[in-house]
């Protein structure tokens, strides 16, 4: 039986998906933890999806299979296609990982801990210890204290790290939820609906292993911004009973 579900979602990663997908492999076997790879490809023009059907050949069976979903619709945010894998996936407990190798993947075993230990979301958190991480830009330092503050303020608990798209989490709980955000508002959606619903959240420290000041190229902050506070505040209205979220 699959253990571990992790969703990559990609969009012309083929310079570094097969670095992911090896440091998976590797993952899996020293951890001896059966796991689907979902390769959720929104439209590449390169070889990624190709690359990643290799890779479903070359692993061991035993320990990963890769599966490509392809989405018939070009420029797929990265929610969509988070929410198409997690539809897809039947494995108990699912991760995101990011296409680009920036996520440090030996984490996973100890995060699949915390959920079976009774967790029902696990977020590496990059503030967990330090609210100044090296390997995280100034600005987003800057962001993400003010967010945190939002967060206090308006669902009145205090969470690290809500946004961070590298999580493991149970599959099921967060399907009844509902997800319904298209792009990386999805994180900070998912952790919030988990917070409000009862759920436990768990964080494991951590920090992306890509060098200091470099942001992934996907991810542009002033797009992002609206909907990351547009969630936000829909959880603090259902917090205080006026809307539901």
């Amino acid at each position: 039986m699959t253990e571990l579900g992790v969703i990559i979602p990609t969009l012309n990663d083929a310079a570094t998906l097969p670095a992911t997908l090896d440091a998976l492999a590797r993952m899996a076997v020293e951890a001896n933890l059966a796991t689907e790879v979902l390769v959720v490809d929104g439209g590449s023009t390169d070889e990624t999806a190709a690359l990643a059907a290799a890779a479903g050949s070359s692993h061991p069976l035993l320990h990963l299979r890769v599966l490509v979903l392809r989405t018939k619709k070009r420029a797929n945010g990265f929610g969509s296609l988070v929410r198409y894998g997690l539809a897809y996936s039947s494995a108990r407990w699912c991760a995101l990982a990011s296409a680009d190798n920036s996520d440090p993947i030996d984490l996973l075993p100890r995060m699949v801990r915390e959920l079976q230990s009774g967790q029902s979301l696990v977020i590496m958190s990059r503030f967990a210890e330090t609210e100044e991480p090296q390997n995280v830009a100034r600005r987003f330092r800057v962001y993400q204290r003010i967010y945190r503050a939002g967060i206090r303020l308006l669902l009145g608990s205090s969470v690290s790290d809500s946004t961070n798209g590298f999580r493991a989490f149970d599959r099921k709980l967060v399907l009844a939820l509902g997800l319904s955000s298209n792009r990386f508002s999805i994180c900070p959606e998912m952790t919030f609906k988990v917070l409000l619903s009862g759920g436990e959240i768990g964080y494991v420290p951590g920090t992306p292993t890509r060098a200091p000041g470099d942001v992934a190229p996907k991810f542009r902050l002033p797009r992002e911004v609206l909907g990351y506070a547009h969630v936000l505040v829909r959880a603090g209205l259902h917090r205080a009973g006026l809307s539901w979220f």
